[in-house]
């Protein structure tokens, strides 16, 4: 196994090497490479996914599964990414889309994600209908609160709005949101939850109500579940209630621009006390740095990894890779892992340069 595995790495960073090394010009010079792996590579990779070592993840956007060349296929992103969180387009899927799915997910044991904003009860789950025309079971409502409250149960100020009523209508949303993202066999569920950054709702508001969200969550998928299939939380998970934190895979925090470790209060020592402070008295330290996920915003930093990053020792890097070389004094666990928003953006510019080289840094080739 340990041969196979080398021979992974061994061919990754061949690769990366070929590739990447006029990555600082920033012009795709690159060409479609040819796949010439056998089974044994593709075996040895799907054992190193189920592996206990830090995750390399990312959000995908513009993903259609088909083109002359990978920049909007997940069959194109490097093989040793863990896991994808779907920025858009994740049901109503092509017959593209099927393929590049199964192949990713079967072949290389990449485990992927449905990801959705959680604001209001009802978000992204209720029919055209109700939420727009206010028509429920052929009955016309004065109001979008109305209507909703009349589809869901309960809604604001409207339907049965006791504690019991309300539970009640969470656990309806969250038992649609299950059984979509069962239709479509996904791996888990990856909540974007900022309600301080304009995402607050009567749902995400709440942090007693998005507990009931997570606990009906919780049966079917995150570590409470026994199914294997991954329940997390960006955005502000530290905003949650503590009982929420062992319900949860990951934190993903989304630790956009940030330029160190230490120093400042958004720097990564104060996130991660963030997340300490809230969850520390039923995790502890080393539990909750394992399940920490730093993510850096390719969106805006595609060509260059993120902004000029210095370590605790020392080092100064890019934002993601210094991210990677994250640890706590002490503590005797190793981050979580690290990933980026829309990391496909990167495809064009330098083959996914950057998430290549983290993969090395968190989970290096031994030769």
């Amino acid at each position: 196994m340990k041969k196979l595995l080398y021979i992974i790495f061994g061919v990754m960073g061949a690769l990366m090497f070929i590739q990447c090394s006029d990555w600082t010009e920033m012009e795709p010079k690159f060409t479609e490479p040819v796949n010439i792996n056998g089974e044994d590579y593709y075996k040895a990779l799907r054992e190193y996914k189920k592996s206990d070592h830090p995750i390399v993840f990312g959000w995908y956007s513009e993903w259609t599964g088909t083109g002359t060349n990978m920049n909007n296929q997940l069959r194109g992103i490097p093989d040793s990414m863990d896991i994808v969180s779907l920025w858009g387009g994740a049901f109503n899927l092509t017959e593209a889309q099927k393929s590049d799915l199964k192949e990713v997910r079967e072949k290389k044991g990449l485990r992927v994600l449905y990801c959705q904003h959680i604001t209001d009860i009802g978000r992204s789950h209720t029919p055209a209908s109700v939420e727009n025309d206010f028509i429920v079971d052929g009955v016309q409502y004065n109001s979008k609160d109305e209507a909703m409250a009349a589809y869901w149960g309960w809604y604001g100020n409207y339907g049965d709005t006791s504690e019991e009523g309300q539970e009640k209508a969470i656990r309806k949303y969250a038992r649609v949101i299950i059984d979509s993202i069962n239709k479509y066999n996904y791996d888990g569920f990856d909540i974007d939850f900022e309600p301080n950054f304009g995402y607050s709702g009567n749902l995400s508001g709440n942090s007693d109500r998005m507990h009931i969200f997570l606990d009906e969550l919780s049966k079917e998928f995150g570590p409470k579940s026994g199914t294997g299939r991954i329940l997390m939380v960006d955005g502000e998970p530290q905003t949650l209630n503590k009982e929420s934190g062992p319900l949860l895979d990951y934190y993903v925090v989304q630790a956009y621009y940030c330029r160190s470790d230490e120093g400042y209060s958004d720097a990564l020592d104060g996130r991660f006390d963030r997340l300490l402070n809230k969850f520390g008295s039923i995790e502890d330290e080393a539990t909750i740095l394992s399940k920490t996920v730093w993510c850096e915003d390719f969106e805006k930093h595609k060509g260059d990894g993120g902004p000029e990053f210095t370590t605790r020792d020392g080092i100064v890097t890019y934002s993601l890779k210094g991210m990677a070389m994250y640890y706590r004094p002490g503590v005797d666990a190793r981050i979580g892992g690290v990933g980026a928003y829309r990391f496909n953006l990167c495809r064009p510019v330098n083959d996914y340069f950057f998430m290549r080289e983290v993969i090395q840094v968190l989970n290096p080739a031994n030769h």
